[in-house]
């Protein structure tokens, strides 16, 4: 390949970062809608416990350590699905990492691997297999979730472009 992935730049950061952005999105809007901040991402849980899925509007915290446990492992495998196939674009395009091809290329790819978690959580894998998310939130809010993990796939490329940048001289 023509470009590297770097396992934990380009695939455990991202990944942790956009788990961390959702899970946030998931527990502000779970909040907003008056729900128990924990309760969607403790829904994840129906994976190991399907039985229990009712249990997580007040979740134990077997509920949100194993709902968090597999959304943070998810979140690294799209991430890591992100991060090939950007490896597979780039070796055809060739753009410089930090140029504003590179970050379009990135951002688009990152929407469209959002939009492919987003449709396989809910329409490809069978219902014992979704997130769980709409146990407790409405479509909208999913949305909103699902658009906090893809800005989590670009914010550490994002951050680590203005770090390397440095300081903008003033203008006058």
């Amino acid at each position: 390949m023509g470009r590297d992935v770097r396992p934990l730049e380009d695939i455990v950061l991202p990944g942790i970062v956009a788990g961390v952005f959702s899970t946030l999105a998931l527990s502000a809007l779970a909040r907003l809608v008056g729900k128990c901040p924990a309760a969607p991402v403790s829904a994840v849980s129906h994976w190991i416990w399907p039985q229990e899925v009712n249990q997580t509007a007040r979740p134990r915290a077997r509920h949100l350590v194993t709902g968090l446990a597999i959304h943070h492992l998810m979140s690294i495998g799209w991430a890591a699905a992100n991060a090939f196939t950007l490896a597979v674009v780039q070796e055809s395009t060739q753009p410089c990492r930090g140029s504003r091809s590179d970050h379009l290329q990135r951002t688009v790819l990152a929407g469209a691997m959002t939009l492919a978690a987003a449709f396989s959580d809910y329409m490809v894998v069978p219902k014992r297999f979704t997130p769980g998310f709409e146990f407790h939130l409405r479509a909208p809010q999913i949305a909103a979730v699902y658009v906090a993990f893809g800005a989590g796939l670009v914010a550490p490329f994002a951050v680590e472009d203005l770090c390397h940048r440095g300081p903008r001289a003033p203008s006058r």
